[in-house]
């Protein structure tokens, strides 16, 4: 994860199963018997799945207390059943049945998408689905953790006000006044950020490792939040607000997750009620000390 600055602040937000070493080994590919590609209950899961997952269906009915759930499952087909390994397509599959079935983009709530692809057991025993789980965290920076939840998540962002969507955000910052974590909060107690939207990065733009990497990232981000704060993104615009994006750890995306989370960072004037749409006389520059 790349450090904190006071100018540039990144969270990079991992995820468990995106990765391509998935269970089927190099090879011919064994023959496949049919699978099931549509999960019947349960399909929710006592906890995530690291990569890889022995079976399709779920471990406990959704209503009992989980930590993931299988939102959607496709199968490797033709030249992609040689080897049991993420893609582009695999995971654009996944994005966006999960925000169709929940009703809104899985990235505007505390939500992870995960990718699960057949254990090697279950690989060579023929199996070649793959797997769309999506897990409840307490945050969406580094610093957030898995949360047992009970209850479907299909449906959960169809309500503009639904509890599981990124709202304010509490800023804390280390002994060098570097950004520590951000974490979810009402939108009425004191608090220094909040969440503006998602900016997806173009194909064109690479992982960022550099600090001029970050330059579409900051215009990005930038033009996200002055759209949601209702003030006109021009020269000038970035001394009313610092701000926070939150993207995908690099070997998701290289999968072909661009979605950036953007945080406005209100640093030296901290809010109780929220930003959105309160125009330019209520959006000031953030100049100042802190109070």
């Amino acid at each position: 994860m790349r450090r904190w600055t006071a100018a540039v602040v990144v969270l990079v937000l991992g995820t468990a199963a995106c990765g391509s070493d998935g269970g089927g080994g190099g090879g011919s590919a064994a023959p496949a018997p049919t699978v099931t590609a549509s999960p019947e209950p349960p399909r929710c899961h006592a906890q995530p799945a690291a990569r890889t997952a022995a079976a399709l269906d779920g471990t406990v009915d959704c209503a009992a207390p989980h930590q993931a759930e299988t939102i959607h499952t496709g199968e490797f087909t033709g030249a992609a059943a040689a080897k049991a390994s993420a893609s582009p397509a695999v995971f654009g599959e996944c994005d966006k049945e999960a925000t169709a079935a929940l009703g809104d983009d899985w990235r505007t709530a505390r939500l992870r998408l995960d990718l699960v692809l057949p254990a090697g057991a279950a690989w060579t025993a023929g199996d070649r689905w793959f797997r769309c789980d999506l897990v409840e965290l307490t945050g969406v920076g580094p610093d957030g953790e898995v949360v047992a939840r009970s209850g479907t998540l299909a449906g959960a962002l169809e309500a503009p006000d639904a509890p599981l969507r990124l709202r304010c955000a509490l800023v804390k910052l280390d002994k060098k006044q570097n950004i520590d974590t951000v974490a979810d909060s009402p939108c009425d107690v004191r608090h220094e950020g909040e969440f503006a939207g998602v900016w997806t990065a173009p194909a064109k733009v690479a992982y960022p490792k550099k600090d001029r990497d970050y330059v579409p990232f900051y215009e990005g981000c930038l033009k996200t939040i002055a759209e949601y704060v209702g003030v006109a993104y021009e020269p000038g615009f970035n001394t009313r607000t610092g701000y926070i994006p939150v993207l995908a750890d690099e070997a998701t995306w290289a999968l072909g997750d661009r979605g950036v989370r953007c945080f406005a960072w209100i640093r030296f004037r901290p809010l109780t009620e929220s930003v959105k749409g309160v125009g330019e006389k209520e959006f000031p520059a953030n100049t100042g000390q802190p109070s």
